[in-house]
């Protein structure tokens, strides 16, 4: 019984101490997120990543890091940063964002990662694609230009990296 309580003590520590590296590469990741956001004089929009867990379709591997990331608190840090900074923070429906075209606007081909549009031929990783239909998007801020300056972003072909 004694070894199973040093396993469990040592399975909690280390649980601990994934949820500490976790929250700290969140705090980074939503500081350099709004950063980005407050230097190019644009809000921040995120899917509503409600149901994200149930999903089955996926590796074991990507189920297992899907669901110890923790995406709410990443939406929550991010939130308050920019509410610091006076950046606002929308919401999109993450409906057809990866199967739509950010160029043209029309319904392309997502294979796996690659999303290919069958009316322009714009080609891009699905990801990407869906995170400038999420930034081109009406939102309750539609009309708010802190908010929309992200598809001038797009416009002018700039993709917002991390090496």
């Amino acid at each position: 019984n004694l070894q199973k309580k040093n396993k469990y003590s040592l399975l909690k520590q280390i649980k601990n101490r994934e949820s500490r590296i976790m929250r700290n590469i969140n705090h980074h990741m939503s500081k350099k997120i709004v950063e980005i956001a407050f230097s190019e004089s644009c809000g921040i929009k995120f899917e509503k990543l409600t149901g994200i867990r149930k999903t089955k379709n996926h590796s074991k591997s990507f189920r297992y890091s899907l669901n110890s990331w923790s995406y709410y608190q990443l939406q929550k840090f991010t939130e308050y940063k920019a509410r610091k900074q006076g950046i606002e923070v929308a919401y999109v429906a993450p409906a057809y964002t990866s199967q739509t075209c950010s160029r043209c606007g029309s319904l392309g081909d997502r294979i796996n990662k690659k999303f290919q549009c069958v009316k322009c031929g714009h080609a891009d990783h699905a990801d990407v694609n869906a995170s400038f239909n999420i930034g081109n998007s009406v939102s309750r801020c539609a009309f708010d230009p802190r908010i929309n300056n992200m598809s001038r972003l797009h416009e002018e072909g700039i993709h917002v990296r991390e090496p």
